[in-house]
């Protein structure tokens, strides 16, 4: 299989670059899962796992804030350019880049260490006693793992820039082997702090695979940090705005850790449990599309090729909504089986469960607007423009904090999720409406017909998208409880089968109905089920 990838990598193109990232983000899922299944397992929906969770708040949001989405997606669209003009500059921009974010990484992660306790108190301000403590202990370890990510992430971002997704894939699944470790083998010897230790381990290892594979492919360590070169002064401009544009998601965790901290305890828990199984189909699918096509669409801008630019996005946003349209209502339809195969056991309650697949219900409804999001911000990058996108995520933050203060003193942390599926609509939205607009404003009269196409393609696509979900929908809920009087629902054994039957022939029956509504995506898939099948 990875000789296969590694073929497809090898004669590059966009759909070959999202199902190599895809295929790896759906091992990096499954291995999270597994993860999750044994921190339930282990700890149940409750106070270990709230103070597991809230540790990352503070490491996590200085690292999403200042490199996560910020320092990659200004720095992949000079070091493409460069890379057209002047290889070796690109090299010693990436120098410059990579000593420059850990030197100033490495300083912050040192400055809230000293600060972590003030930190965690105001993002868990319902934290108090051993609870308390304890999490600041696990944030003050945590801190350590941004610095590590700093170079990791520039890693990431000189393979992706020049289209080598293998290794980059490979790198998250070994992070979660990592905590794994960690929780498996030495947990039972430090306790809490051991679990930390797994989380730095996994950290290491993400940076460590990528190196090799960068070196590979030209780049060389330099003890360099140019200030005065033009390209890192273009980076500093699209890198700025953008750090007041961290994504809704990350917000919505921070938002959850502060509402979920005076909710009962394991609120916290829930709201990350439920958070993680609904990404795995937005890793698999939505992101592996938008880091594929970043890239390319900034090629293609830098090349002024606007039509490639337009006819890239466009059959983007089509592939996006082609599997997560119907994944958002099967998540729906199969949110209580969802849950209690992946989480229900050991220490994980009846009433755990309930509560998580109340809230992985909730989010299945935001979930189409969440998979659009990564990619319409990523066009708006690829077009050196991040000022847009950041005004975006100011209004959508706020408004989810609003709905979230509201909603979750009402409905408790079920209200904290469906605060965050109104601002994932509003923000895919917002997004689309004004990046449309813009791309009106690139074409001369004589060009328009592309935008003509492009209107056209997602339009009908996302009807013929709806209706075969609808159908789809509405044989798997059928199904569901047809199955039910064969199979012994007290398992979970049986629980899969019923859910896994009901499941496999409704996706069927989804890429029939989409098939004969000419859409392309379901033929292209259903061709390699037949050849597998004829074998």
């Amino acid at each position: 299989m990875i000789q296969r990838l590694l073929k497809l990598e090898n004669t590059f193109s966009l759909s070959k670059a999202a199902i190599i990232v895809g295929f790896f983000a759906l091992l990096s899922r499954l291995v999270g899962l597994l993860r999750d299944r044994l921190f339930a397992s282990t700890f149940g929906a409750g106070d270990t796992l709230d103070v597991y969770y809230a540790a990352f708040r503070v490491p996590d949001f200085v690292f999403n804030l200042l490199i996560l989405g910020t320092l990659s997606v200004a720095f992949i669209p000079v070091f493409t350019e460069l890379l057209y003009t002047d290889e070796q500059k690109a090299y010693k921009n990436a120098n410059t880049i990579l000593n420059f974010s850990f030197l100033v990484m490495g300083a912050v992660s040192l400055l809230l260490m000293f600060a972590a306790e003030p930190l965690t108190k105001l993002l868990v301000p319902g934290f108090e006693g051993e609870k308390f403590q304890h999490t600041v202990t696990l944030t003050r370890l945590f801190l350590l793992s941004p610095v590590i990510f700093t170079l990791s992430n520039v890693f990431t971002s000189i393979l992706n820039a020049q289209k080598k997704f293998l290794i980059v894939g490979l790198a998250p699944i070994l992070y979660n082997c990592g905590i794994i470790f960690g929780l498996l083998l030495l947990y039972p010897r430090f306790g809490l702090i051991g679990l930390g230790y797994g989380v730095i381990i996994g950290a290491i290892l993400h940076l460590v695979v990528q190196i090799p594979e960068a070196a590979k492919n030209g780049y060389r360590w330099r003890p360099v940090i140019d200030l005065k070169d033009k390209s890192l002064r273009k980076i500093g401009k699209l890198f700025i705005p953008r750090i007041f544009g961290l994504d809704n998601s990350q917000i919505s965790l921070i938002i959850g850790s502060i509402v979920g901290s005076i909710l009962a305890s394991g609120s916290i828990a829930v709201y990350n449990l439920a958070n993680n199984l609904q990404t795995v189909p937005l890793g698999v699918f939505a992101i592996s599309i938008a880091v594929a096509s970043f890239p390319v669409m900034s090629e293609f801008y830098a090349k002024k090729d606007e039509p490639s630019f337009v006819k890239t996005l466009g059959t983007s946003i089509v592939k996006i909504l082609f599997f997560m349209v119907p994944i958002s209502i099967l998540i729906l339809i199969f949110r209580a089986y969802i849950v209690r195969l992946a989480f229900g056991a050991g220490n994980f309650g009846w009433q755990d469960t309930i509560l998580t697949f109340n809230t992985l219900g909730i989010f299945s409804f935001s979930l189409f607007a969440q998979s659009l999001s990564p990619l319409l911000a990523r066009a708006f990058y690829a077009r050196h423009n991040t000022i847009t996108p950041v005004t975006i995520n100011l209004l959508v933050m706020a408004v989810n904090a609003g709905l979230a203060y509201y909603l979750g003193k009402t409905f408790g942390i079920t209200g904290v999720a469906a605060a965050f599926s109104v601002a994932s609509v509003l923000s895919a939205g917002l997004l689309f409406f004004i990046l449309r607009v813009n791309l009106g404003k690139a074409f001369s009269d004589q060009k328009s017909a592309y935008l003509i196409n492009f209107d056209n393609l997602i339009s009908h696509s996302l009807l013929k998208i709806a209706a075969s979900s609808i159908i789809m929908g509405s044989v798997g809920y059928g199904l569901l409880y047809g199955v039910e009087k064969f199979v012994n629902t007290h398992t979970g054994l049986g629980l899969l089968i019923q859910a896994g039957l009901a499941a496999s022939i409704a996706v069927i029956v989804y890429l029939m109905a989409a098939s004969y509504l000419k859409l392309s995506q379901a033929d292209v898939i259903l061709a390699k089920l037949k050849s597998y099948v004829s074998k």
